[in-house]
């Protein structure tokens, strides 16, 4: 007999996490499965959208990701930042852009949490998806914490509501690169001096408080994900959801997320209404390493 044991946990305006695990027993049919669940709920007011978004419907769930996928350890350290030098201009991409989502072939095939990908979608909010990108509301608001709806199969590198700002210098630029040989090639992309929707004192939306954020996903062909975090520039003015906290993560989400599954690896979230599970200050330099157990 195979037994499941799974935790649910639910926290104030947190969502909820989820953790399984096999077990083995000794007595029972066979071939039959039972499944313990321990339920601890919360108060579980739902945050409010931020200022002029529609409020955001859950999506369909998506596929699950197969069994025995494996999941990641995180090692963070301290790295000197290096911009990308020589990187392509994603395709499609142009300023401004906002919510946008440009498709991206890659130079070979990658591993995420057991599933193989040719392609990523390039999300203008600091994340990336191997799945269909999403739009309206979706588009604009991350999840804190990461909650299987969609986008799935998601690299949350520093997702939250940017913006590649074309009347502020300096502008935004979102470029990759490709460099090594097989089988040690890397996919390096790099969102450069973006802008953060940013609630102005007056509680109106405002791109143009000097925010620059710049940071990097690498995809190795090894399936390691590295994400560095550059420069950050903080707002000229406190703002009414995280203070002068914006650049550096307090309405962020950071982490990984399988695709349609409660499978995630997270690292930290806050919304507009402040910073959430696991938060903690991203400042230049941060290096995180995900390796795949």
């Amino acid at each position: 007999m195979r037994c499941v044991l799974a935790l649910v946990i639910t926290l104030a305006g947190c969502g909820r996490w989820g953790f399984a695990q096999p077990l083995d027993a000794s007595a029972g049919d066979e071939g039959t499965d039972a499944v313990a669940e321990i339920a601890l709920d919360a108060d579980t007011d739902a945050e409010a959208p931020k200022p002029d978004a529609a409020p955001m419907a859950d999506a369909a769930p998506m596929p699950d990701s197969p069994a025995g996928m494996g999941m990641y350890s995180v090692a963070a350290t301290t790295v000197p930042y290096t911009p990308l030098a020589g990187g392509t201009a994603v395709p499609g991409f142009v300023v401004p852009a906002d919510d946008d989502s440009y498709a991206l072939a890659l130079p070979f095939t990658f591993t995420f949490y057991g599933i193989m990908y040719s392609s990523v979608n390039i999300s203008a909010n600091g994340y990336v998806t191997f799945e269909a990108p999403v739009t309206g509301a979706e588009a604009m608001m991350n999840d804190c914490p990461l909650d299987g709806t969609a986008p799935g199969a998601t690299i949350a590198v520093f997702w939250d509501d940017l913006y590649a700002s074309a009347a502020v210098m300096p502008f935004g630029t979102l470029t990759y690169a490709v460099t090594g040989t097989a089988p040690n090639r890397r996919l390096t992309i790099e969102w450069r001096d973006f802008d953060a929707f940013y609630l102005a004192g007056s509680g109106n939306n405002a791109f143009t408080q000097g925010v620059r954020i710049t940071q990097s996903l690498a995809l190795r062909e090894d399936n390691v994900i590295e994400m560095h975090y550059g420069p950050r520039t903080p707002p000229s003015a406190a703002s009414k959801d995280c203070g002068a906290d914006r650049h550096r993560g307090c309405s962020a989400t950071v982490g990984l997320e399988a695709s349609g599954s409660t499978l995630f690896t997270p690292v930290q979230c806050g919304t507009a209404l402040g910073p959430g599970p696991g938060y903690a200050p991203i400042d230049e330099g941060k290096h995180l390493v995900f390796t795949p157990s």
